[in-house]
């Protein structure tokens, strides 16, 4: 029996259709030999890659066990009775099972089938990583019937090392399946895409993302619990990664400064706005998150203003920010939703932080 922590790591949470997509052709014999993965960091990539490595190494997979029974290679030499007799396995048996060797050594890392190829920190991932792929595919799986190849940030490959990887996408050893795992797959050639179906992930709804993280008994407050959900927005790796105290601790910073900001707004105290955004601090980076938050606060109260009951992108509590969306004119709110899209394009132009910031707090209050 595969640990419980196992368990917790196969565990697909959302991307039903997927799964069930990928299921039905590990089922039936008819994988691909490549499937593109594509999806935002901690969207459920890396969990449905070894769902399906396990899937594939599980040795109570359908069909699985009358095959290796059937091997002769299964008989040494010396063997003196012959294996048991094969052990059918019903066709809408789980997939993996989590219970046998193979699922517990591929979820635990141990495969010596699974390859990952990373780009080790650096900005790009480069041919040589690739060339080494090449070469290795011409070996031949050790334990499993297919050697998997989990190439992580696939959008990132350079053209070059795109290249390379097509020249083994054509004509593939029979044996070999590729997952890659992108940010994007229109970054990835069209040569490449041309030989890979494109699965997608789906954004996880906010309710199950809040059972999970309940069932790993997360200690937040329905407040700040809420707060990492907006902040996750549908990717339950995300959600992993900020629900506890060290993780939720800068998301309550920066709302506390949106929420300072749109105060001073909703005011009207203009000569508050030049500290407020100083409070924003010097680094790009961190200044461009708190706009980007800001716009979508003010996203949120334009449509409360017209009584779309949509959700909301940067409030956790709709009666508070219906109160707050009274405070504004709809004009008012785009003149300041105009305002932070234009910081926000100075921002990434690379323009001085303290000058764009000093000119956000004159066109509000002008």
């Amino acid at each position: 029996m595969v640990a419980k922590d196992v368990q917790e790591t196969a565990a697909v949470i959302g991307n039903a259709a997927l799964i069930r997509r990928l299921d039905r052709d590990i089922r039936a014999g008819r994988l691909s030999h490549a499937y593109i993965l594509d999806g935002r960091k901690g969207s459920g990539r890396h969990t449905i890659a070894r769902h399906v490595c396990a899937s594939i190494a599980c040795e109570n997979r359908p069909g699985q066990a009358l095959r290796r029974a059937e091997d002769p290679n299964q008989m040494g030499f010396f063997d003196l009775t012959p294996p048991p007799p094969p052990r059918e396995i019903p066709a809408d048996a789980p997939l993996p099972c989590l219970e046998c060797p193979a699922c517990d050594k591929v979820l635990e890392g141990k495969c010596p089938d699974v390859h990952f190829i990373s780009r080790e920190g650096k900005a790009s991932l480069g041919v040589d990583s690739i060339r080494f792929l090449r070469q290795d595919v011409l070996i031949p799986p050790n334990d499993l019937d297919t050697k998997i190849y989990i190439i992580e940030d696939a959008e990132t490959m350079t053209v070059q090392a795109q290249n390379a990887l097509l020249l083994t996408l054509e004509e593939p050893p029979p044996y070999v399946l590729f997952l890659l795992l992108c940010d994007g797959a229109d970054a990835l050639l069209e040569t490449i895409r041309s030989r890979a179906p494109v699965l997608r992930t789906e954004p996880i709804p906010d309710e199950d993302v809040r059972s999970y993280l309940r069932a790993r008994r997360c200690t937040l407050s329905e407040e700040d619990l809420n707060a990492v959900l907006l902040r996750a927005d549908g990717c339950i790796g995300q959600a992993l990664t900020l629900a506890d105290a060290r993780g939720v601790k800068p998301i309550l910073k920066l709302r506390s400064l949106c929420d300072e900001f749109m105060e001073a707004c909703a005011s009207r105290r203009y000569d508050r706005l030049p500290a407020v955004l100083n409070s924003f601090g010097s680094k790009r980076d961190a200044v461009g998150e708190v706009v980007s938050l800001l716009r979508l606060a003010v996203r949120d109260l334009i449509l409360l203003r017209h009584g779309e009951q949509v959700k909301l992108k940067y409030y956790t509590d709709r009666e508070t920010a219906e109160a707050l969306s009274g405070r504004f004119t709809t004009r008012f709110l785009l003149r300041i939703y105009q305002s932070l899209d234009t910081a926000s394009e100075g921002l990434e132009a690379n323009g001085n932080i303290r000058l764009t910031l000093m000119q956000l707090a004159v066109s509000i209050g002008g």
